[in-house]
């Protein structure tokens, strides 16, 4: 039996974070684990308990001793040890249900480690625990990152993650992405707090430190760790960023007492941060595969190269229901200077993770973004026209002064429908942006006429006729600076009607009239005939197609 003093204070729990193994439990006694350790006691008989088991002392029972025992005199001794007012008892297996049931009342910390650790090491952890807190307590967060890492090698994910980590520090532990959604929490039991408190406080952006704000500057930062109060009385947070490549991809936070975060806090955020990094890139990894694999299903089914057998047997590949009815949405960025399409991608997947719809995501060829949103029924509209109206409202807010530009098909009602649904969605953005149509999103099934001008645009006589009809007024335009075309524009427009054309170009009615007789001087077109007036109208519109009108 060995005894050996204590050489700082320490308590049960000090023992349990700091130097027993990550899966050890409190199977009794846990309100009492704040008792101090005086003394630890390495038990190796039950004989003369008393003249080797002290005030104070941290028991621990190895196996082969405890099965020298029966369980009426284990009770016995247990009892024998509340009364010595030992400060905790260790074993390494599980006691028996009626042991438990008599031990439960014992004001005295009981505990069980795993089975498989060995004595020695247990002893050597709380005599260097004892000797010194500052090391053991370092050697306790490079414990935690290896096992931590393994948790991620073997695909338990960043809520069993959280839960290691909980359970060590005893304290709230977060994970959270790029764009503070919390992508994992652990809370410890038992604990009276408000969470709705809580996740606002941790979620608000405007709460970190500056420095974390800017996700290229966190990466860059010295410091690994920032400790601040949080807006809820006597709490704060210690937050780590998660670095990988050049920005943070996410953040790590502990909250508790703000008076009890310590340094085995600082190194739980710290190498917590490095494991989640760690779990992130692994996760990144295999979605990007299964992005790619996608990606090539669903390129092959937009530009109709797969027969109908092929979809049949792959579409499985797409881990989303395609037997609803969906609507294609195509979205590009206009302009010169723009965000790349994968920020948008982001953002579109970060709305439809609390979307009340189903949708598939995908960037076509780096050149535009297609969402496939999947409908209640064939005539459900307001689900989508939804997801339009919170996609404009974040693009507006997390990029503003860019323009973004979006078509829309009708229903497709199959999988192979998709290759259509596609082609109108692609058609509707082309025209709403070269006819410079104010909606953000443009419906396929509003262009109306536009729909069959945009199939004979490309036509050798289609262009000829425009050409013959509109160009006199676009030269006459540029060499007197005038607004025929616009004119004409309003005038069709307003159905003809002479006041309130003049009234929508803010002119007098006079000068309207005047330029109306231009406009059939030169093109040769009497507006008062309605197979003229007729086809003045149809080639203004083909000539408003043109990119370069």
């Amino acid at each position: 039996m060995v005894n050996q003093p204590i050489l700082t204070e320490i308590n049960i729990g000090d023992v349990l974070r700091l130097a027993l193994p990550l899966k050890t439990v409190v199977v009794a006694g846990e309100t009492h684990t704040r008792r101090n350790v005086n003394w630890f006691a390495l038990l190796s008989t039950w004989q003369d308990l008393t003249d080797h088991v002290k005030a104070g002392d941290l028991v621990i029972v190895p196996a082969w001793v405890r099965q020298r025992v029966n369980d009426t005199d284990l009770i016995a001794h247990l009892q024998l040890f509340t009364d010595l007012f030992v400060a905790g008892v260790l074993f390494f297996q599980e006691l028996p249900e009626a042991v438990m049931t008599e031990v439960s009342h014992l004001q005295m910390p009981i505990l069980i480690a795993p089975p498989e650790t060995p004595v020695r090491d247990i002893h050597r952890a709380v005599a260097a625990l004892l000797i010194d807190r500052h090391v053991a307590t370092t050697e306790r967060g490079m414990q935690l990152y290896r096992r931590l890492s393994e948790m991620s090698r073997e695909g338990q994910g960043l809520d069993a993650m959280t839960d290691v980590m909980s359970k060590l520090t005893g304290k709230i532990v977060v994970v959270q992405d790029k764009r503070m959604e919390i992508r994992a929490i652990s809370w410890p039991r038992n604990l009276e707090l408000d969470r709705q408190l809580v996740v606002e406080a941790i979620t608000e952006r405007s709460e970190m430190p500056q420095v974390l704000r800017n996700r290229k500057a966190a990466a860059r930062a010295r410091q690994s760790y920032w400790q601040q109060l949080l807006p809820i009385e006597n709490m704060g947070r210690l937050i780590s960023p998660i670095i990988s490549g050049d920005r943070a991809r996410g953040y790590v936070s502990i909250v508790g007492k703000s008076d009890e975060l310590d340094l085995l806090d600082s190194l739980t955020v710290e190498h917590g941060a490095a494991a989640c990094a760690l779990e992130m890139a692994k996760a990144k990894a295999v979605s990007e595969a299964k992005k790619s694999l996608r990606g090539d299903f669903l390129e092959g089914i937009l530009v109709g190269s797969l027969p109908q057998n092929e979809i049949n047997r792959l579409a499985g590949r797409l881990d989303h229901d395609t037997q609803q009815p969906h609507m294609v949405l195509t979205f590009a960025w206009s302009g010169s200077e723009t965000p790349s399409l994968r920020r948008l991608e982001t953002t579109a997947n970060w709305l439809l993770r609390n979307h009340n719809r189903p949708a598939l995501v995908h960037l076509y060829g780096g050149q535009h973004l297609c969402v496939f949103h999947a409908l209640k029924n064939e005539e459900d509209m307001e689900s989508t026209q939804e997801f339009v109206r919170r996609l404009k409202e974040q693009v507006d807010a997390e990029f503003p002064g860019m323009r973004l530009i979006g078509g829309m098909s009708g229903p497709v009602m199959a999988l192979s429908d998709w290759s259509r649904g596609y082609q109108e969605a692609m058609q509707a953005m082309a025209l709403g942006e070269r006819l410079k149509l104010t909606h953000f999103v443009v419906d396929f099934n509003s262009l109306g006429v536009y729909r069959l001008l945009g199939e004979l645009e490309n036509l050798p006589l289609v262009q000829a006729f425009t050409n013959q009809v509109i160009g006199p007024l676009v030269a006459y335009d540029a060499q007197h600076r005038g607004s025929l075309v616009q004119t004409m524009d309003a005038y069709f427009a307003h159905h003809g009607n002479i006041s309130q054309t003049a009234e929508s170009l803010f002119v007098h009615r006079n000068t309207l009239l005047y330029r109306l007789e231009r406009i059939q001087e030169l093109t040769h077109h009497d507006l008062n005939q309605a197979d003229m007036r007729l086809a003045l109208h149809l080639a203004l519109k083909f000539w408003q197609m043109r990119p370069e009108a």
